[in-house]
């Protein structure tokens, strides 16, 4: 640095990204070639040229303009010259803070080659105000600008650029499109089908570190040399468990890009903020994708559900959010304790749990039993999908219209009812406040009437559009029983219940109460929901077993049958 009696005249230059799309007239090449001859013509010694290479004006947080800042704190500065006013920067307030305030208490010269701007001739610094207001009004302007062209840049698909996704490569150096990673596409599906097999990020992070895999950081600062900030380098397989849930979460791996889920809040505030959902952009099938639809819902179901397991307990409920109380409707809570063996674990309604048996009963049924229930009933019905499909399409058909008709009815009818009551209270309002202008009413009387109608407008306005969603959910959905089909023959020997097998094919389980209370020998309903095709058969009869299987027919033949 400079001793005591000689300090610098430092000739300061920036570009932002804005500025290098105008041309090269303010490129950080020109500005240093431009201040280094004018303060050659004009006497200037011991000159240091900083600048800083694609920072915006509104932001002083420069590693190269904090470094000024701090020689000046030091005394080793006496002169400061840029280009012009706006290559200090673009915040009208700050740039008049350094100029009218900051820079004479420091003893500062400041010079504005193409401003005409030097502190010694008090005259030059008239316009300054005028001239900061006009640079951050460009500032604002450029900033409108460039979100309108990111908007619509996100609208067609295109990438911004920077590192491809974890499980992706740039097709070339120069390219925004993406194609599969063949070493790490792989472990992208790996990761979700952990997930879908029942296993949470936390327990998904420590497997990968177990199995000596790159974090995505180690992947790519090994394949490209490129490091990033905070990355540990002596724990190259450290997964944590929000790398692993953001995996989860990322739509990219559904061959789909994702934009607009974050911005700055202003050009002058950069901080990041989350966009509201319906306002982001998700534009589909723009590239290949890494894993299914169907693993995804899946997933996207594990997810929603998971719960963490007991610390005594690594195996997680495979029935979390999937079990639910035939009379009550809420879910099953599994009960499991070091006090009791494995296969005295069970399922119990929560309201009975929560509340006694004044509200509901038990429902009880071992989790084991319910495995032997559920994994029987797949085999049969997948059995009889991939060997009889014509008849049993047939069958799934015409029993499911019959079903989602009377649905669709039902609902359609409850919400007719609730629209009538809104359109009623909207009337009753206005009769109400007529009849308070009038003074039929007192004030009092209008206040509390109105309050009344009000919060049931409220709970119809809010109930309305939840019904609305289920009824064209309703009204779109039906049988998809080639899906199932296709499943079926995907899975011709089922041996073991896996948390795969139970998400993938069933969407809802309801447990019955036992026609005789705490009997493990009586009669239990189960009904179970099957995805794309719905209930199939849950009948349940009487027999030897603790828990009774669903009762289907012995042979396909028995099926067929039954059917004709």
């Amino acid at each position: 640095m400079a001793s005591q009696t000689e300090k610098y005249t430092i000739l300061y230059g920036r570009l932002s990204q804005e500025d290098a799309r105008l041309g090269d007239s303010n490129s950080i090449l020109n500005q240093r070639s431009l201040l280094e001859k004018y303060s050659r013509d004009n006497g200037f010694e011991n000159t240091l040229f900083l600048a800083d290479d694609g920072y915006s004006g509104t932001n002083f947080e420069r590693p190269s303009w904090k470094q000024v800042i701090d020689m000046i704190e030091k005394g080793e500065v006496e002169t400061l010259i840029v280009k012009d006013l706006s290559r200090l920067g673009r915040e009208y307030l700050q740039v008049g803070y350094y100029t009218e305030i900051y820079f004479p208490q420091k003893g500062i010269r400041f010079i504005a080659v193409n401003d005409a701007v030097d502190s010694l001739v008090a005259s030059s610094n008239d316009f300054n105000p005028i001239r900061n207001w006009a640079n951050e009004l460009h500032a604002k302007d450029t900033s409108k600008k460039v979100r309108s062209i990111k908007r619509m840049q996100a609208e067609r698909g295109e990438r911004y650029g920077g590192k491809a996704p974890y499980g992706y490569k740039k097709r070339a150096a120069d390219s925004k499109e993406i194609v599969p990673d063949e070493e790490t596409a792989p472990i992208v599906r790996y990761i979700f089908e952990l997930c879908a097999g029942g296993k949470g990020p936390k327990q998904i992070a420590r497997i990968l570190e177990n199995e000596q895999v790159l974090t995505p950081a180690h992947y790519y600062y090994r394949k490209y040399g490129k490091g990033q900030a905070g990355m540990d380098m002596h724990r190259p397989y450290g997964w944590s468990s929000n790398s692993v849930a953001h995996i989860l979460e990322n739509q990219t791996y559904l061959g789909h890009t994702h934009l607009q889920k974050s911005s700055t809040i202003s050009y002058k505030n950069k901080t990041r903020v989350d966009i509201p959902e319906n306002e982001q952009v998700i534009v589909k099938n723009t590239h290949e994708p890494l894993i299914t639809q169907e693993l995804w819902n899946i997933v996207r179901d594990v997810r929603s559900h998971k719960r963490r397991p007991p610390k005594h307990m690594d195996e997680p409920n495979m029935f979390a959010g999937l079990v639910f109380c035939a009379d009550c409707g809420k879910p099953m809570v599994l009960y499991r304790t070091e006090a009791i063996k494995r296969s005295q674990f069970h399922l119990k309604c929560y309201t009975y749990g929560k509340k006694g048996k004044k509200y509901c009963t038990p429902h009880q049924i071992r989790e084991t039993d319910l495995q032997k229930v559920v994994l029987d009933d797949l085999r049969r019905v997948t059995h009889f999908a991939r060997m009889k499909e014509q008849q049993f399409a047939s069958y799934i058909n015409a029993k499911n219209s019959a079903e989602l008709r009377q649905e669709i009815n039902a609902l359609q009818k409850e919400l007719d009812t609730m629209q009538r009551r809104s359109d009623e209270l909207t009337a009753l309002f206005k009769r109400l406040y007529e009849d308070n202008v009038l003074g039929r009413i007192t004030n009092e009387q209008f206040r509390r009437l109105s309050a009344d109608y009000n919060a049931e407008q409220k709970t119809l306005e809010d109930a309305i559009p939840v019904k609305q969603e289920r009824l064209a959910k309703l009204k779109a959905s039906a049988a998809n029983v080639e899906a199932f089909i296709e499943k079926a023959k995907r899975f011709r020997t089922i041996d073991v219940l896996t948390p795969e097998l139970l998400r993938l094919f069933i969407q809802r389980i309801e447990i019955g109460e036992r026609a005789k209370k705490y009997s493990h020998s009586a009669a239990q309903d189960i009904r179970i929901v099957y995805r794309d095709i719905g209930v199939v058969d849950s009948n349940m009869e009487k027999g030897e077993q603790p828990v009774h299987m669903v009762t289907l027919p012995q042979s396909i033949d028995e099926i067929v049958n039954m059917l004709a």
